[in-house]
């Protein structure tokens, strides 16, 4: 039966990571795992020392029969707001400022304080916003509660999170609600979690296992000569018995353990399921992976991605490059030809590896003069060139559309060596990491080491002096050809391998396998939905001026000079 309460309180991570909530009087909690906040708030007694302060500061001021009362804003300093009530030229603040400072949310509550929030906190005092984070209805009587209450600078930002106020303006109701952490689940979060609930009661599962097999087995297995029992204690019965209790311990311990798509795919696809998958990868095609190995680096134990470092010298060559394909061509005078460059920059951002330039700047990248397309052609002598659509119309050339369309080259170098090595800490893909995913890890990983890479894959350091960049680094990859007839290692051959698994006689495995994809991401949907509802119950206010819900950035504006 699917669970699909996700979310305890408002904090939808607190199922997601199998945290249990804690006590009304446990200080403030938040639904996050990257922040704990055991030690820095768990002294309850001064918050309610702190609530009751506030309280009794605010009911001061109403009913107080101070005249400075009547300043457009409080004054937190009574000396002042006496100088400026009879217009004391010593005064350093002026009326028309309090003014300026009361006009800028008319409806807002502002005063002239020291800031406590943002990037300001703990300046001298200015004109401030009372800015109050408050929960929906969590109150006494289905009233909004106030949660926190700092002072914020005009002209100043601050994000409406409870890590942002500090913990003197937290008032005693901050403690009996579970704030929302900082970021929407992932799927990887909800992933993690039903592969708990798998492993939930894996020693019954298995045992259960184990006799079901057992009893299968000894009825299957064959029995002596003049017996003809179901169920015996036969050496075929018994037999039988042995390799049923492991078969279906295994196909137990490897639902339970597997996780949840992997699990769901061995309890439903059986042993019948093997065939299929085996036909399945002994027949597989597919794009090439990058290859990502098990290895050990410096004595630590991570995953490396295979490749080598590629040097060259400075190409001279007109050169080109192909937008649809990412082929480079090198043209001289026997013509154009396909040719492995590295370091390529383009005219267009002569600036930035090719690597690096987004799909919006390749939509736009013909948009400005002289960022002409190419295109390939043959000429006259029937020598393949790359010219622009005018050169072709003058010349009388065809152009080979087919081919796509070309950029050009500002520079670019012609390979020399090539170095084995290898990148330690890739995290591989499920089904592998393809041209496309290692364009975009580059882009987020432009320091990284790279180390040398023995015959048998083990890392070395490179001679020092060499620094090689994440540029000069060639991947190697995985075709689906590669290996023996039967390579269920080869990832390139992943998801030939599932489809056999339900064309060879097992299309349970098929089935459970988009069901599991299916609960991941119906879990996913529903836990993002709740996490965003659950920012809306917590937003940031000052005075009767709503300013943005829960992780919005609030913005006061800079007070007019007066």
């Amino acid at each position: 039966m699917k669970n699909n309460n996700s979310i305890l309180h408002y904090s939808l991570f607190v199922v997601l990571i199998g945290m249990l909530p804690c006590g009304a009087d446990a200080g403030v909690r938040v639904g996050n795992l990257t922040r704990s906040y055991a030690e820095g708030y768990q002294q309850v007694n001064a918050m309610r020392q702190q609530s009751q302060y506030y309280e009794q500061q605010a009911e001061a001021t109403t009913n107080s029969e101070d005249p400075t009362t009547e300043l457009p804003v409080r004054v937190a300093d009574k000396n002042l707001a006496n100088l400026i009530l009879n217009g004391d030229s010593s005064a350093t603040v002026k009326m028309g400022q309090l003014e300026s400072c009361s006009m800028i949310y008319p409806n807002g509550e502002f005063a002239w304080d020291k800031p406590t929030i943002g990037v300001g906190a703990g300046a001298a005092s200015t004109c401030v916003a009372v800015v109050e984070l408050r929960g929906y209805q969590m109150g006494a009587n289905g009233s909004d509660a106030v949660l926190a209450r700092a002072n914020l600078a005009a002209g100043d930002s601050v994000k409406c999170n409870i890590s942002s106020f500090p913990e003197a303006s937290y008032t005693l109701d901050a403690g009996n609600v579970t704030f929302p952490h900082d970021n929407e689940p992932t799927v990887d979060d909800v992933i993690e979690a039903l592969n708990k609930e798998q492993r939930q009661n894996a020693g019954i599962k298995i045992a259960a296992g184990a006799i079901i097999g057992a009893v299968g087995g000894n009825i299957a297995g064959k029995n002596d000569v003049g017996n003809d029992s179901l169920l015996g204690t036969d050496k075929g019965k018994l037999q039988g018995s042995a390799i049923g209790a492991i078969s279906g311990a295994a196909l137990m311990a490897g639902n339970a353990y597997a996780g949840k798509v992997a699990g769901d795919m061995i309890l439903s696809t059986g042993v019948n399921a093997a065939a299929g998958a085996v036909m399945g990868n002994m027949v597989a095609v597919g794009d090439s992976v990058l290859r990502i190995e098990d290895c050990e680096v410096e004595g630590r134990k991570t995953s490396c991605l295979w490749g080598t470092v590629v040097t060259g010298n400075v190409n001279n060559d007109d050169s080109y490059y192909n937008i649809e394909t990412q082929e480079t061509y090198v043209c001289n005078n026997s013509g154009c030809f396909p040719e492995e460059l590295i370091n390529v920059k383009l005219a267009a951002y002569p600036d930035k590896n090719v690597d690096e330039i987004e799909v919006a700047e390749f939509q736009n990248i013909f948009s400005g003069s002289g960022n002409e397309q190419y295109f390939l052609a043959k000429d006259k002598q029937g020598k393949k060139v790359i010219v622009t659509q005018e050169e072709a119309t003058s010349q009388g050339l065809e152009i080979q559309s087919e081919n796509g369309f070309f950029a050009k080259i500002s520079s670019s170098s012609r390979i020399d060596r090539k170095i084995p090595a290898m990148i330690p800490d890739v995290r591989d893909k499920a089904f592998g990491m393809k041209d496309s995913d290692w364009r975009e890890w580059k882009k987020s990983h432009g320091e990284v080491t790279i180390y040398g890479r023995g015959n048998n894959g083990q890392a070395y350091k490179l001679p020092d002096g060499t620094n090689y960049s994440v540029n000069d680094f060639a991947p190697m990859k995985i075709d689906a050809e590669d290996g023996g007839l039967i390579d269920l290692g080869n990832k390139a051959r992943l998801k030939a391998t599932l489809t056999g698994a339900g064309v060879g006689g097992a299309l349970g495995a098929f089935s459970a396998y988009q069901g599991a994809q299916s609960d991941i991401q119906n879990r996913w949907v529903t836990s993002v939905r709740e996490y965003k509802d659950s920012l809306q119950k917590f937003y940031c206010v000052t005075g009767n001026r709503f300013l943005g819900y829960y992780n919005d950035e609030i913005i006061i504006p800079r007070m007019t000079d007066q």
